[in-house]
């Protein structure tokens, strides 16, 4: 059993035993809206007849509160782009905080990024795709995850290997994937393929939740010769990442904030007999990146609402050898985002964001060459529109669409950098 393998056997493990533990514990720091939608639950194990659809509980607002119905909408990922804290869930969210998942039953589709979720109310699986890629193909994910209120957890993973070895005695070519591979005679092997493992767990405490994420993601092509035929050679590629946040949103009336941090170590370079190859351009690194994000709503009434959002970025990144440098940036990131409500049944929604980032500072220190560079710019905005339409309370889709703007003169979607999502969700 490799590593890796008991590195996912644990997480399952702990995750099980530890959601068990907390249910009954976390019972009085859920939500209002989760509270609500617990009531599903208990209205379908009364009833005679399970068959039956469970009516849709609206979650209650607080009468104190300025986060309105718009926040009782579940969104695909073409909403919220610029992650305004203050904004409703879209998938995205809940992927990052599994215990949200909880007494949510619903079936999520997403073809334009081949993505889908599927929701029992506890348990829910998702199927995505990996970047774990070393150019000859992809790898699919699948991930499996718990949820009870107050608590949620689920492990990811995508494998994938393709090794070809020549036992003839001339050079052939083999299809890897969409390309075609030069594979010597007898004496050397070649393998493509990489994977990734991942996990979430996430808890609700005192109005706030907390949120521990980690990836392990590789790929690589390895060519094996023997000693008398020549050199080892590895293209290595493999990244390791813990991400923990922490947000007011389940208690926040209508200022909301997250503070979080990520840690990456990242080794991308060409070994020649385990030694880095230093003319192949190698860049490794680690990168500790703590952030906050907040959003407010600043104009809001029944039918319609308008967000400011806001993150400050802090990143500090350290190349290994043979590379001498390091990197300390800071970058904000402004944000406006609006919403409204079409028509008496409200069946309609519109949504149009826009925002941009502002890298206020950036120092690169490069003591190979005795470089050094120092940075600002406000990058291009990025402006995105979509529209929601549900039918009666099962049924809902969206699409998006965005464009960065005024990357030149007249270039409006004029199909650079134009972005179309389309989602669709079935809830029960």
């Amino acid at each position: 059993m490799n590593l890796k393998t008991m590195f996912g056997l644990g997480l399952i493990a702990f995750g099980t035993a530890f959601a068990q533990d907390s249910y009954e514990s976390t019972a009085m720091s859920q939500s209002l809206s989760e509270r609500e939608l617990q009531k599903q639950e208990e209205q379908a194990a009364a009833s005679k007849d399970f068959a039956a659809p469970v009516p849709f509980v609206a979650p209650a607002i607080p009468s104190d509160s300025k986060r309105s119905s718009f926040n009782s909408i579940l969104h695909g990922r073409s909403y919220n782009r610029n992650s305004n804290m203050a904004a409703a869930n879209n998938m995205e969210l809940l992927l990052s905080y599994p215990n949200l998942f909880a007494n949510r039953k619903f079936f999520y589709i997403e073809p334009t990024n081949l993505m889908g979720v599927l929701s029992l109310g506890s348990f829910f699986t998702a199927y995505d795709n990996s970047n774990a890629t070393d150019g000859k193909f992809r790898l699919g994910r699948l991930t499996l995850g718990y949820a009870a209120p107050g608590f949620g957890f689920y492990v990811r993973a995508g494998l994938g290997r393709n090794r070809i070895k020549n036992d003839g005695a001339e050079a052939t070519d083999v299809h890897v994937g969409q390309e075609t591979v030069h594979v010597e005679p007898g004496v050397r092997s070649t393998t493509f393929g990489g994977d990734d493992l991942g996990f979430a767990i996430s808890k609700g405490f005192m109005g706030l939740s907390l949120a521990l994420s980690g990836d392990w993601l590789t790929k690589k092509t390895e060519v094996h010769a023997d000693p008398d035929a020549g050199a080892e050679t590895k293209d290595r590629y493999d990244s390791l990442s813990f991400r923990l946040n922490m947000t007011n949103a389940p208690s926040a009336k209508n200022f909301t904030w997250t503070v979080g941090a990520t840690f990456a170590s990242t080794r991308d370079e060409t070994l020649v007999n385990d030694d880095v190859d230093a003319s192949k351009n190698p860049n490794s690194f680690w990168d500790l990146t703590p952030y906050v994000r907040a959003g407010v709503s600043v104009l809001e009434n029944e039918n319609a609402r308008v967000l400011f959002g806001a993150a400050a970025i802090f990143s500090y990144k350290h190349y290994y050898d043979p590379n001498d440098m390091f990197r300390f940036a800071m970058v904000l990131q402004p944000s406006m985002m609006g919403e409204v409500f079409v028509g008496e049944s409200k069946n309609f929604m519109f949504y149009g964001e826009v925002g941009y980032d502002w890298v206020a500072f950036e120092f690169e220190k490069n003591n190979n060459n005795d470089t050094n560079q120092m940075t600002d710019i406000m990058q291009p905005v990025v402006a995105a529109v979509g529209f929601r339409y549900q039918y009666k309370e099962f049924l809902a889709i969206e699409m998006g669409l965005g464009q960065q703007l005024f990357s030149s003169s007249g270039a409006f979607f004029n199909g650079e950098n134009t972005f179309l999502d389309f989602s669709a969700t079935i809830r029960f």
